[in-house]
């Protein structure tokens, strides 16, 4: 068998698992899916990594995986962006920028900043003159349905990759050094100032909307630096702080900006309210690591990987960008080439024994999760049409015990099908590991329904100081108030939902002003 064979293949694997469209077998159809094609993939390539290194074959150079690697994932983007291209030609272009078969616009120009610099690379090394011009034209392309997502981020990415090619093709072309870096810096000041003025007065809201999240994230931070708030600490604290910035500043301009936030926007801002100052300092290690090896060595194996861990560094600031696999791959991988020196260099038998002990395990644990993720999902389509459901939901209550998601999911289960108790008793315990606004308006529902006024009022003001824009808490405070024949404090809700101003008119929304008006 030919020996790039295996690598090609599972190169390709890795990258179809960073495109994989949706399957409708668990409860998040968009990533969860993706996560297991990219474990897998890991998993059979650790296994014929390990036995080929128990059964000492020849392994393939770095060099060559990495071309595998690189020229793989280009091919998976460029069939995406063609079917981008054929989605706006049959539908027209998408109002909120395009998202392929993904499941929204940052995570598609995600990918695709990471696949334009290995095109780029590819386009300047390629083999004759056919191979450098697809690749030439693959490069056109990615960036053009990069554009196409509306991504921020995306943009400062490419802003950034502009300046560094530029940057390169200066030296390269000119000899004196004082016009060098007269030229240079020119180009490096009219790219970021357009970059700058362009991302600021796009989406307005948008940025306002950041900078308050970020505001807010700062302040759990300054109360714990060094330590953090634990696992899910941004989850558990971040919708508490909001509600109590609304509630001491109710006529604050962010108000009509406000939604359930799970994550501030900031892979370092987000490592630091969990654990404190070393977790982000560790990221900023990570991201640089291939940097300090190309700079301190000049390996050229690092190379064509700066660019793409440049990318995953500038959505690491604006965005998650690790809750997808293409950024664990980018590092991950830059990371291995990075201390491959360290790796080669270990005993044959404790690296091989060891990969393939991990692989064995890894593959267990996913194949474990993938089964309990359907059997919730076969619950949740159950829970609408039947009340056994629940008891699916009890048995698979020992797995996820600790997943908020399954935790609201299960209460939200057991309201529905009337068993009030267990649904109080779901929801509490999620409060452990979340507080949101969805959490407070269930409770609420749960607390009303069982008559315990109250608390549901409590509730309801929590979720309307959490998210001010929203409708759904003043309309519960109604039916409390309306339950307990306060007039008065009824009326007084009426006329707020009738003033109340809209941040995103629907139909359903102008259904419920004109109830009450």
């Amino acid at each position: 068998m030919n020996k790039k064979f295996p690598i090609n293949f599972l190169a390709g694997w890795l990258a179809l698992s960073c495109y994989q469209p949706p399957i409708y077998l668990f409860t998040d159809p968009y990533l969860l899916q993706k996560w297991y094609l990219c474990l897998l993939g890991l998993v059979t390539m650790g296994v014929l990594v390990a036995v080929g290194r128990l059964r000492r074959w020849k392994s393939p150079s770095w060099k060559e995986v990495l071309s595998s690697m690189a020229s793989m994932f280009v091919a998976v983007s460029v069939l995406e962006c063609l079917w981008v291209v054929g989605c706006i030609s049959v539908f027209g272009l998408r109002p909120g920028g395009e998202i392929g078969t993904l499941g929204n616009p940052p995570e598609l120009a995600l990918n695709l900043c990471v696949a334009i610099p290995l095109a780029v690379q590819l386009a300047l090394r390629g083999k004759g003159w056919l191979w450098k011009v697809f690749y030439g034209l693959a490069t056109m392309l990615l960036v053009s349905v990069l554009l196409l997502t509306q991504s921020r981020t995306g943009l400062i990415c490419l802003a950034l990759y502009a300046v560094v090619y530029i940057c390169v093709g200066i030296f390269t072309c000119v000899q004196k050094k004082s016009v060098r870096i007269v030229l240079c810096a020119a180009c490096v000041l009219m790219v970021v100032v357009s970059t700058v003025a362009h991302v600021i007065s796009h989406k307005t809201d948008s940025t306002s909307g950041r900078a308050f999240i970020l505001g807010r994230t700062w302040e759990l931070i300054g109360e714990h630096p060094f330590m953090g708030y634990g696992i899910g600490g941004f989850e558990r604290e971040y919708m508490l702080r909001q509600a109590t910035f609304f509630k001491e500043h109710p006529d604050s301009e962010a108000a009509m900006l406000a939604d359930e936030i799970r994550h501030p926007l900031c892979e370092f801002a987000y490592l630091w309210v969990n654990w404190g100052v070393v977790a982000p300092v560790v990221l900023l290690v990570l991201l640089l690591l291939p940097w300090w090896r190309w700079l301190k060595d000049h390996d050229e194996i690092m190379k064509p990987l700066l660019l793409p861990m440049l990318g995953v560094s500038v959505f690491s600031c604006f965005s998650y960008p690790f809750y997808y696999p293409i950024a664990w791959l980018t590092v991950g991988f830059s990371v291995i080439c990075s201390i491959r020196g360290m790796l080669s260099n270990m005993p044959i038998r404790i690296t091989g024994w060891g990969l393939f002990s991990i692989s064995i395990i890894l593959a267990g644990l996913t194949a474990n999760d993938m089964v309990h993720e359907h059997l919730w999902y076969k619950a949740y389509r159950r829970s609408f049409r039947e009340k056994e459901a629940l008891e699916d939901y009890e048995r698979l209550y020992g797995y996820f015990c600790r997943n908020q998601s399954f935790l609201y999911s299960y209460a939200m289960a057991s309201f529905k099908r009337g068993d009030l108790d267990r649904a109080e008793r779901m929801i509490e315990e999620c409060g452990r590991y979340w507080n949101g606004y969805n959490r407070e308006l269930l409770s609420g529902d749960i607390h009303l329904y069982r008559q315990e006024y109250d608390h549901a009022i409590s509730h309801y003001q929590m979720a309307q100081q959490m998210c001010p824009v929203r409708f759904a808490p003043l309309e519960g405070l109604y039916k409390v108030y309306e339950a307990t024949g306060d007039t008065m404090h009824r009326n007084e809700v009426a006329q707020q939902i009738s003033t109340k101003r809209i941040k995103v008119h629907s139909a359903v929304i102008e259904k419920i002003k004109n109830k009450y008006q």
